[in-house]
Protein backbone atom coordinates (compact mmCIF):
# COMPACT_ATOMS: atom_id res chain seq x y z
CA UNK A 1 0.00 0.00 0.00
CA UNK A 2 1.81 3.13 -1.11
CA UNK A 3 1.60 6.53 0.97
CA UNK A 4 -1.35 8.20 -0.45
CA UNK A 5 -3.12 4.91 -0.55
CA UNK A 6 -2.32 4.99 3.08
CA UNK A 7 -3.22 8.80 3.49
CA UNK A 8 -6.50 8.79 1.92
CA UNK A 9 -7.39 5.22 3.97
CA UNK A 10 -6.27 7.43 7.48
CA UNK A 11 -8.63 10.25 5.96
CA UNK A 12 -11.74 8.39 5.20
CA UNK A 13 -11.28 7.00 9.09
CA UNK A 14 -10.79 10.56 10.62
CA UNK A 15 -14.16 11.76 8.66
CA UNK A 16 -15.98 8.53 9.77
CA UNK A 17 -15.27 8.75 13.11
CA UNK A 18 -15.33 12.75 13.78
CA UNK A 19 -18.16 12.96 12.05
CA UNK A 20 -20.37 9.90 13.44
CA UNK A 21 -18.72 11.10 17.11
CA UNK A 22 -20.50 14.32 16.66
CA UNK A 23 -23.96 12.92 15.75
CA UNK A 24 -23.73 14.02 11.94
CA UNK A 25 -24.88 11.94 9.51
CA UNK A 26 -24.46 13.58 6.13
CA UNK A 27 -22.15 13.40 3.66
CA UNK A 28 -19.00 15.23 3.98
CA UNK A 29 -16.76 16.46 1.66
CA UNK A 30 -13.45 17.68 2.83
CA UNK A 31 -11.91 20.60 0.06
CA UNK A 32 -8.14 21.99 1.39
CA UNK A 33 -9.32 26.17 1.10
CA UNK A 34 -5.99 26.84 2.80
CA UNK A 35 -4.62 28.97 0.38
CA UNK A 36 -7.65 31.26 1.33
CA UNK A 37 -6.59 32.39 4.49
CA UNK A 38 -2.59 31.86 3.81
CA UNK A 39 -3.13 35.00 1.38
CA UNK A 40 -3.83 36.80 4.77
CA UNK A 41 -1.52 35.46 6.77
CA UNK A 42 -4.23 33.65 9.07
CA UNK A 43 -5.11 30.27 10.52
CA UNK A 44 -8.97 29.35 10.37
CA UNK A 45 -12.05 27.39 9.08
CA UNK A 46 -14.59 26.80 6.60
CA UNK A 47 -18.21 24.93 7.18
CA UNK A 48 -21.16 24.88 4.88
CA UNK A 49 -24.29 23.22 4.92
CA UNK A 50 -26.19 22.36 1.77
CA UNK A 51 -30.30 22.21 2.87
CA UNK A 52 -31.58 20.78 -0.60
CA UNK A 53 -29.04 18.00 -0.63
CA UNK A 54 -28.12 17.23 2.84
CA UNK A 55 -24.58 17.38 3.09
CA UNK A 56 -21.40 19.55 4.07
CA UNK A 57 -18.36 21.14 2.88
CA UNK A 58 -15.81 21.48 5.09
CA UNK A 59 -12.02 23.10 5.59
CA UNK A 60 -10.09 22.17 8.90
CA UNK A 61 -13.40 20.08 10.89
CA UNK A 62 -10.83 19.98 14.01
CA UNK A 63 -11.16 23.76 13.95
CA UNK A 64 -14.67 23.88 12.94
CA UNK A 65 -15.22 21.89 16.26
CA UNK A 66 -13.75 24.40 18.39
CA UNK A 67 -15.97 27.03 20.32
CA UNK A 68 -14.76 30.34 20.59
CA UNK A 69 -16.35 33.49 21.56
CA UNK A 70 -19.30 34.71 19.10
CA UNK A 71 -17.95 38.27 19.57
CA UNK A 72 -21.00 40.31 17.26
CA UNK A 73 -22.35 37.50 15.37
CA UNK A 74 -24.68 36.96 19.01
CA UNK A 75 -25.73 40.09 17.45
CA UNK A 76 -28.20 37.88 15.45
CA UNK A 77 -29.71 36.07 18.25
CA UNK A 78 -29.33 39.00 20.64
CA UNK A 79 -31.46 41.08 17.85
CA UNK A 80 -34.11 38.27 18.29
CA UNK A 81 -34.40 38.05 21.69
CA UNK A 82 -34.30 42.03 21.81
CA UNK A 83 -37.58 42.07 19.62
CA UNK A 84 -39.01 38.85 20.96
CA UNK A 85 -38.86 40.38 24.77
CA UNK A 86 -40.16 43.55 23.13
CA UNK A 87 -37.11 45.84 24.63
CA UNK A 88 -36.45 47.02 21.20
CA UNK A 89 -40.61 47.43 19.23
CA UNK A 90 -39.04 47.49 15.95
CA UNK A 91 -36.15 48.06 13.34
CA UNK A 92 -36.69 51.82 13.37
CA UNK A 93 -36.92 52.70 17.12
CA UNK A 94 -34.35 55.35 17.71
CA UNK A 95 -31.53 55.15 19.85
CA UNK A 96 -30.40 58.37 21.46
CA UNK A 97 -26.50 59.00 21.49
CA UNK A 98 -24.97 60.19 24.91
CA UNK A 99 -22.45 61.88 23.54
CA UNK A 100 -19.38 59.32 24.40
CA UNK A 101 -17.11 59.54 21.29
CA UNK A 102 -16.03 55.83 19.96
CA UNK A 103 -13.36 54.84 18.20
CA UNK A 104 -15.98 53.67 15.52
CA UNK A 105 -17.60 57.09 14.30
CA UNK A 106 -20.36 55.27 12.81
CA UNK A 107 -21.12 54.73 16.43
CA UNK A 108 -21.40 58.50 17.33
CA UNK A 109 -24.91 58.89 16.26
CA UNK A 110 -28.32 58.01 17.04
CA UNK A 111 -29.16 54.60 16.07
CA UNK A 112 -31.83 52.55 15.12
CA UNK A 113 -31.80 48.49 15.46
CA UNK A 114 -30.98 48.29 12.00
CA UNK A 115 -28.14 50.74 12.15
CA UNK A 116 -26.65 49.33 15.31
CA UNK A 117 -26.80 45.78 14.07
CA UNK A 118 -24.86 46.81 10.58
CA UNK A 119 -22.63 49.11 12.53
CA UNK A 120 -22.32 46.39 15.49
CA UNK A 121 -22.66 49.41 17.60
CA UNK A 122 -21.67 48.43 20.60
CA UNK A 123 -23.40 50.66 23.04
CA UNK A 124 -26.87 50.03 21.95
CA UNK A 125 -26.59 46.46 22.90
CA UNK A 126 -25.02 46.95 25.83
CA UNK A 127 -28.33 48.88 26.44
CA UNK A 128 -30.28 45.73 25.05
CA UNK A 129 -28.35 43.28 27.78
CA UNK A 130 -29.01 45.90 30.63
CA UNK A 131 -32.87 45.79 30.10
CA UNK A 132 -33.23 41.71 28.94
CA UNK A 133 -31.37 40.93 31.81
CA UNK A 134 -28.78 37.26 32.48
CA UNK A 135 -31.56 35.50 33.87
CA UNK A 136 -33.32 35.67 30.23
CA UNK A 137 -30.79 35.12 28.20
CA UNK A 138 -29.77 32.10 29.79
CA UNK A 139 -33.34 30.69 29.12
CA UNK A 140 -33.28 31.66 25.32
CA UNK A 141 -29.55 30.18 25.30
CA UNK A 142 -30.96 27.02 26.61
CA UNK A 143 -34.18 27.07 24.02
CA UNK A 144 -31.56 28.00 21.47
CA UNK A 145 -29.02 25.09 21.98
CA UNK A 146 -26.61 27.94 21.23
CA UNK A 147 -23.08 27.12 21.73
CA UNK A 148 -21.82 25.98 25.22
CA UNK A 149 -24.60 28.39 27.21
CA UNK A 150 -22.57 29.60 29.50
CA UNK A 151 -23.25 32.72 30.36
CA UNK A 152 -19.95 33.19 33.20
CA UNK A 153 -19.01 36.56 33.01
CA UNK A 154 -19.91 40.17 32.32
CA UNK A 155 -23.47 40.35 32.33
CA UNK A 156 -23.79 43.16 29.44
CA UNK A 157 -21.29 41.97 27.24
CA UNK A 158 -21.19 37.83 27.44
CA UNK A 159 -20.66 37.73 23.90
CA UNK A 160 -17.06 39.68 24.15
CA UNK A 161 -15.67 38.60 27.15
CA UNK A 162 -16.69 35.62 29.79
CA UNK A 163 -17.24 32.16 29.09
CA UNK A 164 -19.42 31.77 26.31
CA UNK A 165 -18.05 29.51 23.42
CA UNK A 166 -19.76 28.44 20.15
CA UNK A 167 -17.88 26.63 17.19
CA UNK A 168 -18.27 26.59 13.43
CA UNK A 169 -20.41 23.54 13.68
CA UNK A 170 -22.58 25.15 15.89
CA UNK A 171 -22.86 28.53 14.15
CA UNK A 172 -24.61 26.52 11.38
CA UNK A 173 -26.85 24.44 14.04
CA UNK A 174 -27.89 27.84 15.35
CA UNK A 175 -28.61 29.24 11.62
CA UNK A 176 -30.30 27.11 10.11
CA UNK A 177 -32.93 27.16 13.17
CA UNK A 178 -33.26 30.55 12.72
CA UNK A 179 -33.62 30.14 9.09
CA UNK A 180 -36.20 27.36 9.08
CA UNK A 181 -38.29 29.13 12.05
CA UNK A 182 -36.92 26.22 14.73
CA UNK A 183 -36.56 28.77 17.49
CA UNK A 184 -39.59 29.28 19.16
CA UNK A 185 -39.51 32.67 19.08
CA UNK A 186 -42.34 34.62 16.55
CA UNK A 187 -41.76 34.31 12.98
CA UNK A 188 -42.24 38.59 12.92
CA UNK A 189 -39.09 38.80 15.11
CA UNK A 190 -36.97 36.42 13.21
CA UNK A 191 -37.79 37.72 9.73
CA UNK A 192 -36.92 41.39 10.70
CA UNK A 193 -33.56 40.30 11.60
CA UNK A 194 -33.09 38.34 8.18
CA UNK A 195 -33.52 41.51 6.69
CA UNK A 196 -31.09 43.48 8.64
CA UNK A 197 -28.31 41.20 7.66
CA UNK A 198 -28.55 41.06 4.06
CA UNK A 199 -25.12 42.15 2.68
CA UNK A 200 -25.36 41.28 -0.62
CA UNK A 201 -28.14 41.21 -2.78
CA UNK A 202 -28.54 40.57 -6.56
CA UNK A 203 -30.64 38.59 -9.22
CA UNK A 204 -28.73 35.75 -8.68
CA UNK A 205 -28.42 35.25 -5.05
CA UNK A 206 -28.38 36.70 -1.71
CA UNK A 207 -25.81 36.74 0.61
CA UNK A 208 -26.48 36.73 4.46
CA UNK A 209 -24.74 37.08 7.61
CA UNK A 210 -23.00 38.73 10.51
CA UNK A 211 -19.65 39.16 10.89
CA UNK A 212 -17.90 39.25 14.96
CA UNK A 213 -14.48 40.11 15.78
CA UNK A 214 -13.37 39.91 19.55
CA UNK A 215 -9.72 40.01 21.41
CA UNK A 216 -9.57 36.17 23.06
CA UNK A 217 -5.53 36.72 24.24
CA UNK A 218 -3.17 39.26 24.73
CA UNK A 219 -2.82 40.81 20.86
CA UNK A 220 -4.80 37.55 19.61
CA UNK A 221 -8.25 37.97 17.94
CA UNK A 222 -11.12 35.77 16.83
CA UNK A 223 -12.95 37.16 13.72
CA UNK A 224 -15.98 35.44 11.88
CA UNK A 225 -18.23 35.38 9.29
CA UNK A 226 -21.32 33.53 9.47
CA UNK A 227 -24.65 33.50 7.55
CA UNK A 228 -26.46 31.70 4.77
CA UNK A 229 -26.63 32.01 1.08
CA UNK A 230 -30.10 31.79 -0.75
CA UNK A 231 -30.02 30.74 -4.64
CA UNK A 232 -33.82 30.51 -5.93
CA UNK A 233 -35.29 27.98 -3.66
CA UNK A 234 -31.69 26.30 -2.73
CA UNK A 235 -29.87 27.65 0.64
CA UNK A 236 -26.84 26.81 1.89
CA UNK A 237 -25.30 28.24 5.13
CA UNK A 238 -21.51 29.04 6.03
CA UNK A 239 -19.28 29.51 8.89
CA UNK A 240 -15.80 31.13 8.48
CA UNK A 241 -13.50 31.82 11.15
CA UNK A 242 -9.62 32.57 11.40
CA UNK A 243 -7.60 33.91 14.10
CA UNK A 244 -5.24 37.06 14.02
CA UNK A 245 -2.83 39.23 15.30
CA UNK A 246 -4.18 42.20 13.70
CA UNK A 247 -7.56 43.05 13.90
CA UNK A 248 -8.06 46.49 11.39
CA UNK A 249 -5.69 44.74 9.15
CA UNK A 250 -7.51 41.63 8.45
CA UNK A 251 -11.48 42.50 9.50
CA UNK A 252 -12.08 43.14 5.62
CA UNK A 253 -10.53 39.55 5.00
CA UNK A 254 -13.72 37.82 6.69
CA UNK A 255 -15.76 38.75 3.83
CA UNK A 256 -12.76 38.05 1.19
CA UNK A 257 -12.21 34.63 2.30
CA UNK A 258 -15.40 34.17 2.49
CA UNK A 259 -16.45 35.30 -1.13
CA UNK A 260 -13.19 33.63 -2.28
CA UNK A 261 -14.23 30.60 -0.61
CA UNK A 262 -17.99 30.70 -2.27
CA UNK A 263 -16.66 31.60 -5.50
CA UNK A 264 -14.38 29.24 -5.57
CA UNK A 265 -16.93 26.21 -5.05
CA UNK A 266 -18.90 28.11 -7.88
CA UNK A 267 -21.67 29.10 -5.41
CA UNK A 268 -21.13 33.00 -6.61
CA UNK A 269 -19.69 34.82 -9.25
Amino acid sequence: MNKLTLFNTALQIFIAVFFGSHGYSQEIKLIDFKSHFDEYGVEGCFVLFDQSNDFFICYNPVRCDSGYLPASTFKIPHSVIALEEKVVQDTSQVFNWDGREWPNKNWNQDQTLRSALRYSCIWVYFYIAEKVGIVKYDQYLQSFNYGNMNLTGPPTRFWLAGELRISAFQQIEFMRKFYNYELNVSNESVDMVKDMIILEENVDYQLIGKTGGSEISDNEYIMWLVGFIKLDKDVYFYAMNFTTGDFSKTQNARYDITRNILRSIKLID
